[in-house]
């Protein structure tokens, strides 16, 4: 495994890793992690007491482990992935702005776009060299305020792997009820959300338990 940390401050560390296959020991998260997909597919097995949660993950998908999480082990097939480490005090601070419970739960393969091109611009402020210490700060402050509202024990709906959180099933299920009136393809949908089609069928069958096929039939 080989990882570069980006910046290391007290109240978070960002790194940038490139790992072969490897077989995870027992281990329990001492800060809030959200990693990024780089590349794709890799399938992740994760074992939680009797729990076993599998998903291949593709390039975007996002995965969170709450600070205090525990897993028993994992499988991970060959990746790369950003990785962001926020202590506890951010997520609180976020909560205490609006008003949510501070709580955040494990997720494995969310699709996110929101979280994920916040993601990719603080990897860009951080290795630029152009990013001020405010802006990376307000980077840090609208992940927290967007995991604490959407990520959150009592308002997720992403808590299966490779769901979708709430905004952006609702923006799926927005546009397509709106468009009803004529034939429209998984492609079309996709585009309109601003994911790929792959990660929208596998988020959207998650959030439903339907396919989109089944769902517009439905309709």
């Amino acid at each position: 495994m080989t990882g570069n940390r980006l910046l290391q401050r007290v109240d978070f560390a960002f790194e940038h890793h490139r790992q072969s296959s490897i077989a995870v020991l027992p281990q329990s998260f001492l800060m809030h992690s959200i990693s990024i997909q780089l590349e794709g597919p890799s399938t992740v097995e994760v074992w939680c007491g009797e729990k076993r949660t599998r998903v291949t993950l593709l390039r975007g998908d996002m995965t969170i482990a709450p600070y205090r999480f525990s897993i028993d082990r994992a499988n991970v097939e060959p990746c790369e992935f950003l990785q962001l480490h926020l202590s506890p005090s951010v997520i609180d601070r976020a909560a205490s702005e609006v008003g949510g419970p501070p709580t955040i739960v494990p997720v494995l393969g969310a699709v996110d776009p929101l979280a994920e091109q916040t993601i990719y611009q603080l990897e860009e402020e951080l290795t630029s060299g152009r990013g001020t210490e405010e802006y990376v700060s307000l980077l840090i402050e609208t992940l927290a305020t967007h995991l604490v509202k959407y990520y959150a024990e009592e308002t997720c709906t992403a808590k299966e792997a490779g769901g979708f959180p709430k905004y952006l099933l609702e923006t799926t299920l927005d546009y397509i009820n709106q468009s009803l009136d004529r034939n429209i393809s998984t492609e079309e949908i996709a585009r309109a959300v601003g994911i790929e089609p792959a990660r929208l069928a596998r988020a959207f069958r998650v959030s439903t338990g339907k396919s989109i096929h089944r769902y517009l039939n439905e309709r």
